[in-house]
């Protein structure tokens, strides 16, 4: 079967992510993005070997869209407490990408919402698309690993911790994100205060207090 046309893979993804803003990724059929794309669903095919592939890779993208928002402003973090002076902190580094993490997920519901629940990752991956998914979590495994030989934190196992770290701020999250949380939070001020709440109690546990 010869190739349908060079610019119809960008065009699935596109037309995909479409559907997906407005439906469940369960409710949608290649036949739908097919029609969305106005060729048929042996044309997806060629690229995809099925929705799931596609979705995968739409998350993909996602991530990598986040994990670069995320040590940018990590990397904006530190460049400006250098220039304050201030010595480099491994733990202020760890709260300035929680924020970041935060403030990403806040500006792309939608997208956050897909990224950390809906679409689901290709457990059949080999390890280096796996690493794909997980780069905010090693980051942050190597930053408390940081702050362990500097003294500044007493985490037994930062792989957990930095896991634990990342699913109960995207909990804090979405429940601000689907309005579960008492009204007094639903708005933006009120969302950030939500958030920097668990932030400080997640920082807060791991902390080593000075004498």
């Amino acid at each position: 079967m010869g190739k349908p046309e060079t610019d119809l893979a960008p065009r699935i993804r596109e037309k995909t992510l479409e559907l997906l803003m407005e439906k469940e990724p369960e409710e949608i059929s290649t036949r739908d993005i097919a029609r969305a794309c106005g060729v048929t669903a042996t044309s997806i095919y060629y690229y995809y070997r099925d929705k799931e592939a596609l979705f995968n890779e739409i998350k993909l993208i996602f991530i990598e869209e986040m994990d670069n928002f995320i040590s940018e402003q990590v990397s904006k973090g530190m460049l400006k407490q250098h220039k304050q002076g201030k010595r480099p902190n491994p733990m202020e580094e760890v709260k300035v990408g929680l924020q970041a993490f935060r403030d990403w997920a806040f500006a792309n519901p939608r997208v956050a919402i897909l990224v950390m629940g809906r679409l689901k990752p290709d457990i059949q991956a080999d390890s280096e698309k796996m690493k794909k998914y997980y780069q905010s979590t090693d980051f942050a495994k190597a930053v408390l690993d940081r702050a362990v030989r500097a003294g500044l934190s007493n985490s037994k196992d930062t792989l957990l911790d930095a896991n634990l770290f990342i699913a109960a701020l995207w909990g804090s999250i979405e429940m601000v994100l689907l309005n579960r949380t008492i009204p007094k939070y639903w708005s933006k001020r009120g969302s950030i205060d939500f958030s920097n709440g668990m932030i400080d109690l997640l920082l807060a546990s791991l902390i080593r207090k000075t004498k």
